[in-house]
């Protein structure tokens, strides 16, 4: 399989209990030497392209190859939130709105928001009037009830935020964040994938290294107990009277 830079030799090693283990090891190696040969032939064989960087490149097709998975396909639902399956059910399409507007009286392009943004100096403000329901006391301030209302919208919104992250099967993360990580992790173990598990792979720069765990070392106890102490040369004993 040249797409993915794999070999299979699937023939049985004939062996038997009198074979010793160097026969054994030479035979793989053998068998093992040819199929890297069957396959770098192939390999030199195929389309090449020649970058700045990296000198030429072979052109691989794709793998044929069908690997497992060492965990299932996650769900179209798994992958959505509460937001995206409502917005999919209603047919909303994100707009993204364009940085820079013209500005007539200038007749340049200015940012729609920030620093030398775009603004109608004789624009009237939109809350110079507020309309009083029936249902709402006169002698109510509408400015202040307004932005009462506005308080509890604003603390409304964030329950909701925080009930959706909980029920987000990605670890109670934003969509954004929840991106972002999972494409770290694709990304990790993309890295950690190769032969010597990403320790001497070239590294992008501003790439952090990869990081691996090791198992610490587990030392006795300088001034244990008599009775583990006896158990302990009671084994070592036993293992010498054998």
């Amino acid at each position: 399989d040249p797409g993915s830079l794999a070999v299979f030799d699937t023939a049985a090693v004939h062996i038997n209990a009198t074979t010793k283990v160097s026969a054994i090891e030479s035979i793989l190696q053998e068998r093992t030497t040819a199929a890297v040969q069957a396959l770098f032939d192939v390999v030199f064989a195929l389309p090449v392209e020649a970058t700045d960087n990296n000198g030429v490149l072979a052109k691989l097709p794709k793998p044929t190859s069908k690997l497992p998975r060492a965990l299932p396909v996650p769900s179209s639902d798994q992958l959505t939130t509460r937001w995206e399956k409502f917005a999919k059910e209603k047919g909303i399409m994100k707009k993204k709105k364009q940085r820079r507007v013209f500005d007539e009286e200038s007749g340049k392009y200015k940012v729609r928001y920030g620093y030398d943004e775009k603004k109608d100096k004789d624009a009237v403000p939109e809350d110079w009037l507020i309309e009083v329901k029936n249902s709402r006391a006169p002698s109510k301030d509408a400015y202040t009830q307004r932005n009462a209302d506005k308080r509890e919208r604003v603390a409304k919104n964030k329950s909701q935020q925080r009930r959706n992250q909980l029920e987000n099967p990605r670890s109670g993360l934003t969509p954004k964040e929840a991106r972002a990580a999972h494409l770290k992790a694709q990304l990790k173990d993309a890295r950690t994938s190769t032969a010597s598990i990403g320790r001497f792979d070239k590294t992008v720069k501003g790439e952090d290294q990869v990081k691996f765990k090791r198992a610490k070392r587990k030392f006795d106890d300088v001034t244990g107990s008599a009775d583990s102490e006896r158990d302990k040369l009671r084994k070592v004993v036993g293992g010498v009277n054998k």
